[in-house]
Order: C-alpha cells, then sequence, then structure tokens
C-alpha cells in the first residue's frame, strides 16, 4: 500500500509541475513570444569593438569589464532582451543584439563614448538648412569661416558642429560653435537624466547635477550671462551642450541658472526628435564609458535567415526525439510506452523551465537539449535491460521492475554525473552560445534523473499494480532469452 501511495503522490506531483509549466509556456503571455530566441534564431546584429584610450596608454581588463556593463545597461534600455556581450582578449568587446531593425542606431549606441560636456559658445556660424548631400562640404566652409574669427585660438579653442532636421523639412541644419578646449562643467557632474515634455508639449530631456555640479552649472551660465551683457548682447550669450564631439543642443541663456536643474530641448525645431531624445536619455543615464570605442566589424543576420534557422533546428530536434520514441517502443513494448511518455513530460517540463527561468534560446541551446534527450533515454535503457535480466532469471515482472531500479541506479548516477561535470566545465571556460548549450544540457540531465527513474517508475508501479497483466512478452524479453538464461543457469549449477 504505502508503494502504491507513493507512485500516486510522485504522478500527483509531476501533474502539478505539467500544471505550472503549462501556466509559463500558454497563460501567463502569448505562446510565440514565451520562449526567447537568441541571434542566430531570431536575427540581429553582432558588433566586435575594440576599446582604446586617447592617449595611447593601454587599456585594462577591468575597464573593459566596465564597458561591458555599461553597454549592457544601453542595450537593455532598448527593450532588447538577453543581448550577449563578451570579453575577448585585453581590449575587445562582443556584442550580440537579437530582434534589432535599426543595425545603425543600435551600433552607434552601443559604442557612444558619452562624454559630455558644457561649454561657452565663444563665436557661431551658420545655421541655415542645407541638403543632405550638402552637410559635408557646409562643414568645411564653417570652419575656414570659424578659423579666421578673433575668438578662434589655437590650442585653446576648438571647432565643433550641430547638425538637426530642418523645421521645415527637407535638409539639416548645420551650425558651427568656436568653444574653449576643455568644458567648464563635464559629465561627472550630472545625477540623473529623463525625457519629459515643456509647457508647449515639445520632447526634451530633463538633467538634475549633484550639488556640486548644479553650483558650477550656475556659475557657468552666470559668466554667459555677464560676457554677453559687456559685449552689448545682452541675453544672447549661448551654451554648448557637447556629446562626444558633437553640439548636441545650443540654447540661449538669458539669466544664471542655479539650482542643478537644466533641460536640452529645441523649441525652435518643435523639440527633441524622438530617437534623439531617446538616445540621448539613454546615454545620460548609463553613464559614459571608461574607454573610446572603435567598431571593428558589424554583422547582420536578417530574420529571414534566422527563421530558417529556427525550422531546421527543430525539425532536426523533432526527428530525432520521434525516432527515439519509436526505438524504445520496438524494443522495449510496454516498457517502452512507458518511457515515451515519461520522456514526454520531460521535454514538457524542460519547456517550462525554459520560459520561467528564462533562458535565451539558441542553436546550440537546442543541440544541449536533443543530447539532454539521448541521455534521458539512455537512463530509461539501462534500467529497463537491468528489468530483463531479472524476468530472464525467471523474476516476475514486478519484481523484476523493482530489482531493476535498485541495480541500475547506481550507473544512471555515475553516468549523469560525469555529464553534470563537462557541462560544468563548459561553462566555466567558455562564453556566448557554447555556455547555453552547457547551462540546458545541465538542466536537462538533473530533469532527466527525475523523469527517468521517479517519473519511469511511478508508471510502472501504477501499471503492475493495476492489474495491466505485464509478462516477459509485453516487456520484450523473448521465451527462448528465458530458457537460453534458464539453460546456463542450470549448467552452473551442474559445475558446482
Amino acid at each position: 500500500m504505502g508503494s502504491r501511495r507513493n507512485n500516486l503522490i510522485v504522478l500527483g506531483l509531476v501533474v502539478v509541475l505539467i500544471g505550472v509549466a503549462a501556466y509559463f509556456i500558454f497563460i501567463r503571455q502569448p505562446v510565440a513570444d514565451a520562449t526567447r530566441l537568441g541571434l542566430d534564431l531570431k536575427g540581429g546584429v553582432s558588433a566586435n569593438l575594440r576599446g582604446f584610450q586617447e592617449n595611447g596608454s593601454e587599456v585594462t581588463r577591468e575597464e573593459m569589464e566596465q564597458a561591458s556593463q555599461v553597454i549592457r545597461q544601453r542595450v537593455d534600455s532598448l527593450g532588447v532582451t538577453e543581448p550577449e556581450i563578451q570579453l575577448q582578449g585585453q581590449d575587445q568587446l562582443v556584442v550580440n543584439i537579437p530582434g534589432v531593425t535599426d543595425t545603425e542606431r543600435a551600433v552607434e549606441l552601443i559604442g557612444r563614448t558619452a562624454q559630455l560636456g558644457f561649454y561657452e559658445v565663444l563665436a557661431t556660424a551658420g545655421g541655415q538648412p542645407v541638403p543632405a548631400e550638402e552637410v559635408k562640404g557646409v562643414k568645411e566652409d564653417l570652419r575656414a569661416e570659424l578659423e579666421g574669427d578673433p575668438a578662434f585660438e589655437e590650442g585653446k579653442t576648438k571647432i565643433l558642429f550641430e547638425e538637426t532636421p530642418s523645421p521645415q523639412g527637407g535638409g539639416t541644419v548645420v551650425a558651427g560653435y568656436i568653444l574653449p578646449e576643455k568644458p567648464a562643467v563635464r559629465g561627472n557632474a550630472l545625477d540623473s537624466a529623463t525625457r519629459a515634455q515643456d509647457q508647449s508639449g515639445f520632447l526634451e530631456v530633463q538633467m538634475t547635477f549633484t550639488r556640486e555640479g548644479g553650483d558650477q552649472f550656475g556659475d557657468l551660465s552666470q559668466q554667459i550671462v555677464d560676457n554677453a551683457l559687456a559685449n552689448g548682447t545682452p541675453g544672447q550669450g549661448q551654451l554648448a551642450v557637447v556629446l562626444d564631439e558633437d553640439v548636441v543642443s545650443a540654447p540661449r541663456i538669458e539669466q544664471a541658472i542655479y539650482g542643478g536643474q537644466v533641460s536640452i530641448n529645441n523649441p525652435g525645431a518643435g523639440g527633441l526628435p524622438e530617437a534623439e531624445a531617446q538616445e540621448l536619455e539613454i546615454v545620460l543615464q548609463t553613464g559614459a564609458l571608461p574607454v573610446n570605442m572603435e567598431v571593428l566589424s558589424v554583422t547582420t543576420i536578417g530574420p529571414t535567415l534566422g527563421a530558417d534557422s529556427l525550422r531546421s533546428g527543430l525539425l532536426a530536434a523533432l526527428v530525432g526525439f520521434g525516432l527515439v520514441l519509436v526505438f524504445l517502443a520496438a524494443i522495449y513494448r510496454v516498457l517502452g510506452l512507458v518511457a515515451d511518455l515519461a520522456l514526454l513530460v520531460y521535454v514538457f517540463l524542460l519547456w517550462g523551465l525554459i520560459v520561467a527561468i528564462p533562458i535565451t534560446m539558441t542553436l546550440p541551446g537546442i543541440a544541449g537539449i536533443v543530447l539532454s534527450i539521448g541521455v534521458a533515454a539512455d537512463a530509461n535503457v539501462v534500467i529497463f535491460e537491468r528489468i530483463k535480466e531479472e524476468i530472464r532469471r525467471g523474476k516476475s515482472p514486478r519484481t523484476a521492475v523493482t530489482l531493476g531500479y535498485g541495480k541500475g541506479f547506481k550507473a544512471i548516477l555515475d553516468g549523469n554525473l560525469t555529464t553534470l561535470i563537462t557541462a560544468f566545465i563548459l561553462f566555466a571556460l567558455s562564453s556566448g552560445s557554447v555556455r547555453g548549450f552547457a547551462v540546458l544540457l545541465a538542466m536537462g540531465v538533473v530533469l532527466s534523473m527525475f523523469t527517468a527513474v521517479a517519473v519511469t517508475r511511478a508508471l510502472l508501479g501504477v501499471v503492475s499494480g493495476r492489474g495491466f497483466g505485464l509478462s516477459a512478452g509485453t516487456m520484450g524479453v523473448s521465451k527462448k532469452s528465458i530458457a537460453a538464461a534458464s539453460a546456463r543457469g542450470a549448467e552452473s549449477e551442474g559445475a558446482r
């Protein structure tokens, strides 16, 4: 009675686990969105970046690790799930971003150094809309004009440009600025940055400075106001907000701004464009990269190619799984059918774990699942061969099941432990998709132990205990093999 009750308890637990897995897969979200897909299955972009310092000093591994964390935050802010970022060598990063459609923007965002600075504008030129194909030539002309301005001093000032879409459309407004060589306020004085709308409904980015940064910005704005008054142009002084040597905005400063609350906006153009505001917010929130980044290569995987890879991978997995089910049923008859049912439970529970954790699926991950299915089938084979051995020795099916599990468990445990050790070594010494393979293999091995030992045994216990009439033939043991085993036993007894 106790054994029967234990079997029912195990099967009841399995039913509960199946219900939980079904919730995560089908109910919590649309089933099409339940499983996260990696770059090779969903498509996206892979970028190889190299870190360097402007002064030529060597980039440290610690700096590259910090850079990888900043880049991860930026990619997460784009709404992309599970970016894969791995360090290669001393100064290189590989960034895989699945599901990205705007490749250029993504690469520009992750590689942007985000060195923010605030300057007083010493002189300006341009500001007229020009066609996109003429922007480069106009900038060269503006540089030549500004280099002849009295405010320009080689080594003490520099010339930077601002490019914004024309408010009337059909062109780009290009303006050049003479700025001091060094910023009056740096980005490390910034505490936070958020997108918002001003009173006119225009999009802007609101910045909050630290206490010290707020005082520095207040002094800079006061200096701009005073110099404009001294030049006879009160209220016309300009502040340049510079991000990575590009002028993001150059608003006029009519009065000193203390208190640490500053907004970057462009009301003349109807506010900041949505994409620009989002990018600016992300870069300012996540902070500056500790090193400069150079994009070495960009590889794009289209969604069509990713879908083909997914289709091929799933087809291979399903064919392999189907062949395993047919093999078990053909060789072990009733035992094989019970094992097939347990394997179906195993696959469903593994899918539920992948969705619940969640784990990003890649082609190597699918390979890990297929291999773990083989491990699960192998555990059943070891036990079933032990059961068949006991039946050939004349044991009843019910007794053979008990003895088979008792004798086969140690072999299963040893085999699965060696597989787990291999998976742990792979996880510790590798990176990227190989780690995904190792994780899914380890999960599959542990879950296969549960289904092969506990679930299959409970199912066989219920089948044998309900009077389904298990016999040697229905368990894949022929009468000929039983007779041969009996003859060998008799010969052994005679020899003694």
